[in-house]
């Protein structure tokens, strides 16, 4: 399992690590990891990716609304589109699109790590 290099809280531990892509935008995907965590959800990009701009993205789990499959999307084709990708659905309505393997079986280790509400 691979630590964050984001700084982690004293009472903070890392679930799960998986290598992904985050579909930023249209034009490309951001090479990195997903990193899930007991408060929050984080993508660092690679350092390739981080020196052309790419950045940190994190998110609270208690800010997760919904978490699933997005379909396949050929007008996304830079973003990783040809693919399905894992979607994470936050409270502002916004989403954010990661390309990863065995979708499913990251969606269920996300969806366990959320706060009951």
């Amino acid at each position: 399992m691979r630590k964050p290099k984001s700084t982690l809280r004293a009472d903070e531990t890392v679930i799960a690590s998986w290598r992904a892509n985050h579909s930023v935008h249209s034009q490309r995907a951001l090479g990195g990891h997903l990193v899930l965590t007991s408060h929050r959800l984080i993508f660092e990009p690679h350092a390739l990716d981080a020196n052309l701009g790419g950045r940190v993205w994190q998110v609270p789990l208690s800010s997760i609304s919904d978490v699933g499959k997005s379909p396949i999307s050929l007008a996304d084709f830079f973003g990783g589109g040809l693919r399905s990708r894992l979607r994470i659905g936050l409270d502002d309505g916004s989403q954010q699109l990661f390309v990863v393997n065995a979708k499913s079986k990251k969606a269920d280790a996300i969806r366990r790590a959320l706060p009951r509400r």
